[in-house]
């Protein structure tokens, strides 16, 4: 009888480890399908991402590509916009009085805002230039505007009613300064923009401001005033972009 007892408790015994056992196997079983499929989840998106993140290089490549084929003709209406302005700004040192712009010599026409479309194209060549140097570009861009509100406001003070604001000779050629500058940040993107160079050089320094002014017909022996104008700038700062350049933190430290 004994023996018989001890024989079913080792038979439950056995059954017992059996059950656990394949609970277990079931248990360990289903952990590895599910790492594996993790593991394949994980390949998968790994290359989804790697694939599109591939696409979207190739697309963006494609876009500069794009963009740089006509960024001559934008880079050539900014010069051509600086000039027009520079041209427009000494027909006003032209009229003044000693050294005193006369009341309402200006008109509207003065502003002749750089066309929408060439800003965008400048704005989008900036996007989509990973392996390029843009500082230039985006400084010339910022310049153009700044330049833009300084010429409503000489327009804005010279049509002043109250005849309390007055525009100086000293503002004017300084105006023509800052159009120099635009020109000269616009063709320093050429070589660039023709396939002759691989980088935008980084800055430019004010003697091409200078071969701006003569390119525009504005010599030195002619416009003495303007040229001794450029050189005093030129002592105070390293190029006609410094100042917006800056980081902030330096900006904030100096």
């Amino acid at each position: 009888m004994g023996a018989r007892q001890d024989k079913d408790a080792s038979g439950r015994l056995i059954l017992d480890w059996l059950h656990d056992w394949q609970t277990l196997a079931a248990a360990t079983t289903a952990s590895i399908v599910a790492s594996i499929a993790t593991y394949i989840a994980f390949q998968n998106t790994t290359r989804s991402l790697r694939h599109a993140e591939s696409l979207e290089k190739h697309r963006r490549s494609r876009k500069h590509a794009a963009l740089r084929a006509v960024l001559p003709l934008a880079v050539s209406q900014v010069t051509n916009y600086a000039e027009q302005s520079a041209h427009t700004l000494n027909s006003l040192i032209s009229r003044c009085s000693g050294e005193t712009l006369p009341e309402r010599s200006t008109s509207n026409s003065v502003v002749r805002p750089l066309p929408s479309e060439t800003l965008k194209s400048l704005a989008d060549f900036i996007e989509y230039s990973d392996a390029v140097d843009v500082e230039i570009i985006e400084s010339t861009v910022a310049f153009i505007q700044i330049h833009d509100s300084r010429l409503h406001d000489l327009v804005r003070n010279n049509q002043d009613p109250s005849n309390v604001r007055i525009v100086v000779r000293t503002e004017l050629e300084g105006l023509i300064i800052d159009a120099a500058s635009i020109y000269a940040g616009a063709a320093a993107v050429f070589e660039y923009a023709r396939r002759r160079q691989a980088q935008i050089p980084r800055t430019i320094s004010w003697d091409r401001v200078e071969a701006a002014l003569r390119n525009m017909q504005m010599w030195d022996d002619q416009h003495p005033r303007l040229h001794e104008a450029l050189a005093r700038r030129a002592r105070l700062s390293a190029g006609p972009f410094a100042a917006i350049s800056q980081q902030p933190s330096e900006k904030s430290t100096a």
